[in-house]
């Protein structure tokens, strides 16, 4: 839970009855997660670090919300991500690089325009381990389905429906902005969840068009045979960033029987219409098929473990995750966390070489196996 601290703004609307009071809010929030992590094998040696994030980025934002009468607000959020241990901020150093949108919410549901996370994030993040207690140790062979929230994407039109009997549905497109190929860069997607008693369900998806420059930030898309920087540097699949076509999509639920929670999510990414260029061998197309089940208990109010297995294939390699976290609440709003996750990996990686080991934002292990272990603190605010 987050302490908010609300500021008051203007509070006066003009309508045609008379004049009247317009309740303005804006919500200062925020998240400090920072630890020590160690690694057995980063590139054949072994690393201890302080490393920010590890249960979820550091954050801050502003949420602001207006009533326009009839049920109906102006919202907006601008969220950043930031690094602790020195200050700067994530995501290529963008101000507002997690979230930044504007828009209405009313009995019609949402509509919001801008940065924002797409429905494999909104919709699944909260049905998976990591979130629940791996972190990003946690999620699938890189994030390479995006469910960790890696990868927001620009200029989007989100609608969210209301919520009708615990479902909720909603859909996404991301204007390409390109002149005279509108398509070039486009995204859309769709998702849904429900939720009744001690079940919840959700499933998502997300097409992209030209994924390395939309969803990877890289400084150019990639030419057939030409020099090409390539802004994925985890092997499992940096060698398909080439891909003109990508596409995801998942589906998976929890359900909470008593002290414990149960849960299962599959997810399904596909790279298409690869082309080689000097740092992306592959050519052709690449599937993903991820898979995961966990358990966690609520021992005492303060207490909560969980563990999960994580199974990714391709048509060439396959990664074998096991994650297990303890966490300690000292109150609703600051708590220690521990996690321990190792990663086997075997077969052909994307590169075209032997599959190594490469938990997400780790460095790569030189060979099949590699071994994690975080100890945090993570105090929202």
């Amino acid at each position: 839970m987050m302490m908010k601290i609300k500021i008051a703004l203007l509070n006066i609307g003009l309508w045609s009855a008379g004049a009247v009071f317009a309740q303005s809010s804006v919500t200062l929030y925020g998240v400090a997660d920072n630890g020590l992590t160690y690694t057995n094998n980063q590139n054949g040696g072994k690393a201890f670090q302080a490393s920010s994030g590890g249960l979820g980025g550091s954050k801050f934002g502003l949420l602001g919300k207006e009533d326009l009468g009839g049920n109906t607000s102006a919202i907006f959020q601008l969220e950043s991500g930031y690094s602790i241990d020195n200050g700067a901020l994530g995501y290529n150093g963008a101000l507002f690089g997690r979230q930044a949108y504007v828009g209405l919410s009313g009995d019609y549901g949402s509509i919001r325009l801008g940065r924002q996370y797409d429905f494999m994030v909104s919709d699944l993040q909260s049905l998976s381990s990591a979130q629940l207690f791996g972190g990003a140790l946690g999620s699938h062979a890189g994030d390479v389905d995006g469910i960790w929230g890696s990868n927001p994407i620009n200029n989007v039109v989100k609608y969210v429906s209301p919520t009708f009997n615990g479902l909720q549905v909603g859909s996404l497109y991301s204007l390409g902005g390109v002149p005279g190929a509108g398509g070039k860069n486009r995204a859309y997607g769709f998702g849904a969840t429900y939720a009744n008693g001690n079940t919840k369900l959700g499933a998502a998806y997300l097409n992209v068009n030209n994924p390395a420059t939309v969803l990877y930030a890289a400084a150019a898309a990639p030419v057939p045979n030409q020099s090409f920087s390539n802004p994925i540097t985890n092997p499992i699949y940096s060698g398909y960033a080439s891909a003109q076509s990508y596409q995801t999509f998942g589906a998976g639920g929890t359900y909470a029987l008593g002290k414990a929670t149960l849960g299962l999510l599959y997810t399904n990414t596909h790279f298409s219409n690869m082309f080689a260029t000097s740092s992306t061998p592959a050519s052709g197309s690449a599937t993903f098929n991820s898979i995961e089940g966990y358990t966690s208990y609520q021992f005492t109010p303060a207490i909560m473990a969980g563990a999960a297995y994580n199974f990714t294939k391709t048509s060439t390699a396959r990664y074998n995750q096991v994650v297990l976290g303890t966490q300690y609440s000292f109150s609703k709003r600051t708590f220690l966390y521990l996690i321990t996750a190792w990663e086997h990996a075997g077969g052909i990686d994307s590169t075209g070489h032997a599959a190594v080991a490469d938990l997400t934002y780790l460095g790569a292990a030189n060979g099949p196996n590699q071994t994690a272990v975080r100890i945090g603190m993570r105090h929202s605010f």
